[in-house]
């Protein structure tokens, strides 16, 4: 299970795949977007954001990949006004942005799947519509999270300044779905590389672990609540 490649500190090449396309009618779609490539960069230059562990012995030891190395993963897309569905296989499932959506581990259509419910911030209407439509084919064997939830705004702005601040760091939260059905809740930052640049010569932006939190799942009955509230 690839959480263990997520201690903070870690750099990652990577570039997110693209959004699903916007439609808002609150329909469960396939996730189609493929996973990117995210290879292991090292450890972050601001040491005071490095997990510890890291910096008493050599890192890609402690993590077990060596530097370049991709970390193998499905993607589950998040299409706004919609709900993405990814049927689970043998990979570790990623997703994200996240700020309010849900995300849920159930059995529909006969797959086992991932599905990312997706809300837009802003859109209040079409965020209620969403959630009241998967609401009414939630599967009976459903557990989730919500990813943004596991982390408060203070922490976050801490971590942050221990990188330079807003002008050399943007976070984001992504979802960690492992094939054991545990939930994960993963902080990056994309950061900003010498003189102003975000991305290395080969157009791949530069991102920073800035901690991974493990997250009880919810039951059938309070992503319910979640959904209709």
């Amino acid at each position: 299970m690839i959480e263990r490649y997520f201690k903070a500190g870690v750099r990652y090449l990577w570039n997110k795949p693209l959004d699903g396309p916007c439609v808002r009618d609150g329909a469960i779609v396939a996730s189609i977007r493929a996973a990117a490539n995210l290879a292991y960069d090292g450890l972050d230059g601001h040491r005071a954001v490095v997990d510890p562990t890291l910096l008493l012995a050599n890192a890609a030891g402690v993590l077990g990949i060596a530097k370049g190395a991709n970390v193998a993963h499905a993607w589950l897309d998040y299409t706004p006004g919609r709900v993405a569905q990814l049927p689970i296989g043998g990979s570790d499932i990623l997703t994200g942005y996240m700020s309010g959506c849900l995300i849920v581990r159930g059995t529909h259509g006969g797959a086992l799947s991932a599905f990312h419910v997706g809300t837009i911030t802003g859109d209040a209407e079409t965020s209620r519509l969403v959630k009241r439509k998967f609401a009414e084919a939630l599967p009976a064997d459903a557990t989730g999270f919500e990813p943004a939830a596991a982390w408060q705004p203070a922490e976050i702005t801490l971590i942050q300044n221990r990188l330079g601040g807003g002008l050399v760091a943007a976070d984001k939260i992504f979802a960690l779905m492992t094939t054991a059905g545990t939930f994960h809740s993963l902080l990056m930052f994309n950061v900003c590389e010498g003189m102003g640049q975000w991305t290395n010569p080969a157009g791949q932006r530069y991102w920073c672990v800035g901690g991974i939190k493990a997250v009880p799942a919810m039951t059938r009955a309070r992503l319910m609540a979640k959904l209709l509230s």
